[in-house]
């Protein structure tokens, strides 16, 4: 027979459950945080899924529809051929000729619609997740206020025209293949670990890759800060082809998705820090311009962000893949156009090895726009002879 213990013996156990909980949630601690390579921060082991998005899928059909050549390239021909049959018919719905007018008018296309869709609760109900007043920081600025209410009835209106709902139903196993395949390599291969580490501790970041199969050649990072400051950070990935059973293939899968990344990281550090950063842009721009053009990169703004985006995915390749690897890629990277990659690289390597003074990247950005503004005084004085053009000091 049990009785019932005594107020002592239930406080007692009440104490001794408290410390189990603290011992416990230590040992959890010291588990979920890593000490850094250079020793600068303590970092969270990040965590990441990956999913086929009807968000994005949405946007996507209706821009393709609309005739933007970038949501028009084929990759993945049976899964391509399966939405031109079901939608095909729908390319004068109001949804779609709203996607023209944004795009001739405000240039809305590659990541814009992108940025918009991770905006959106879902494709049920197709609500903005947060108010546009003030402007949502990851939403891209092509789309204007009236624009985004105007094209949200339209695709509420496609989504029910068109049955969009059992479309993604009937291709919901596909999708979980395509989504499990991609996460089980990543899970293996990739280090989230790293960002927090580079680019300081940001507790609140969830990752997210969007397979956007009807991404053409394009793979955009885009963000969404929620209430509270949550963070959830996207790379839209697209596929390369598909194999002989029809599933999406990769190439170059986690460079290219730590560079997506890195644009949640970086794109707002260059926004914060326009206005000095703006001269030395133009001055960088105009010598290349063509060039970048060509790669739809049309300002100083991108062609700052590549930059920078470009020379923390090198540091990330060398911690991962070795010296000589980064040594390529910088080279690469400079024949592209971006022929300071190799000083900027090295630049990085300062501020990774005085992080005791520089804790987050922003914190180094008097650097930055200081190496910035000493390129492109080198490239007026050369007047624009990237032969010629040395190396600016990083001092």
């Amino acid at each position: 027979m049990t009785t019932e213990p005594s107020a002592n013996v239930t406080k007692r156990r009440i104490i001794v459950c408290i410390i189990l909980a603290v011992l416990v949630s230590s040992s959890l601690s010291a588990l979920l945080f890593a000490d850094s390579p250079n020793g600068a921060v303590a970092t969270p082991v990040q965590s990441l899924r990956v999913v086929v998005d009807p968000r994005a899928e949405l946007l996507s059909i209706i821009f393709r529809l609309a005739g933007n050549p970038e949501y028009n390239i084929l990759c993945v021909k049976p899964y391509d051929d399966e939405v031109e049959k079901y939608f095909g018919k729908f390319r004068d719905h109001p949804a779609v000729k709203l996607a023209q007018k944004v795009g001739q008018t405000r240039k809305v296309s590659y990541n814009a619609p992108m940025s918009l869709a991770i905006h959106l609760t879902d494709t049920n109900n197709l609500q903005l997740r947060v108010p546009l007043e003030p402007w949502p920081e990851g939403l891209d600025r092509r789309w204007t206020a009236s624009d985004v209410g105007d094209f949200m009835e339209a695709a509420r209106q496609f989504v029910e025209d068109t049955s969009f709902q059992r479309f993604i139903e009937q291709h919901g196993p596909f999708y979980q293949t395509v989504a499990g395949r991609m996460q089980a390599m990543l899970d293996k291969e990739a280090h989230l670990e790293w960002f927090d580490t580079f680019f300081g501790l940001r507790p609140n970041a969830r990752f997210a890759v969007v397979i956007g199969m009807l991404n053409g050649n394009g793979n955009y990072g885009v963000r969404f800060r929620a209430a509270g400051n949550d963070d959830e950070l996207f790379c839209i990935l697209r596929p390369w082809g598909a194999d002989s059973q029809g599933l999406p293939e990769f190439r170059n899968t986690v460079p290219t998705v730590v560079h997506e990344f890195c644009h949640s990281y970086c794109n707002a550090i260059i926004e914060r820090h326009l206005a000095e950063l703006q001269p030395s842009g133009d001055a960088l721009f105009e010598p290349v311009s063509k060039q970048m053009r060509s790669r739809a990169y049309s300002n100083a703004q991108t062609l700052l962000k590549e930059s920078l985006v470009r020379a923390c995915v090198i540091r990330y390749r060398r911690q991962y893949e070795g010296e000589e690897a980064a040594r390529r890629v910088a080279q690469s990277e400079k024949k592209n156009g971006f022929f300071c990659m190799p000083e900027l690289v090295d630049l990085l390597a300062d501020y990774e090895a005085h992080r005791e003074q520089y804790p987050t990247l922003e914190d180094f950005l008097p650097r930055l726009i200081r190496f910035f503004a000493e390129a492109a005084e080198r490239i007026s004085s050369t007047q624009g002879d990237m032969t010629n053009a040395g190396s600016p000091s990083s001092q």
